[in-house]
């Protein structure tokens, strides 16, 4: 039970960051945190893929320039941890983000405010534990256009 009870605790600490370091634009650290082949998707509130990433270089790449400028919050909550195996971890966790992106026409709205579940496998890898599967279920996203946007 305890050793269980030290990889929730460690899952949760892993997720904080992932936060963290995409609010504080860490790269080199949330890149990190995951698997060397992850799978990674993101939904819209309709069930529709709205992006897919298997290469984490290509996720990073995006999720920083989309970033680029932007202040933001990420939480997460009233997590779901299952312990697998020795080696594998399901989570799934409730979230809330809130994004405000910098002046200017450059395509990207004004505020951004969303909320949704994340869906992740962890696996143990070289020691540590990292995101293999991430996946972004989205149940509410309002986007506001920017009022100055053509």
């Amino acid at each position: 039970m305890q050793k269980r009870l030290a990889l929730a605790d460690t899952i949760r600490t892993q997720k904080a960051r992932y936060c963290r370091y995409v609010d504080t634009h860490q790269w080199v650290e949330f890149t990190a945190l995951f698997a060397s082949n992850p799978t990674i998707r993101f939904f819209g509130e309709d069930g529709v893929l709205l992006a897919e990433f298997d290469a984490v270089d290509e996720f990073v790449a995006v999720t920083r320039a989309y970033l680029s400028g932007v202040r933001s919050i990420h939480q997460v909550h009233n997590d779901e941890i299952d312990i697998v195996s020795d080696t594998e971890i399901s989570a799934v966790w409730s979230m809330e983000d809130y994004l405000i992106f910098p002046d200017g026409n450059d395509g990207r709205p004004a505020p951004m405010h969303g909320y949704g579940h994340y869906h992740e496998t962890w696996r143990l890898e070289d020691g540590q534990w990292r995101l293999a599967l991430l996946e972004l279920r989205r149940t509410i996203l309002e986007i506001k256009p920017k009022e100055n946007a053509a």
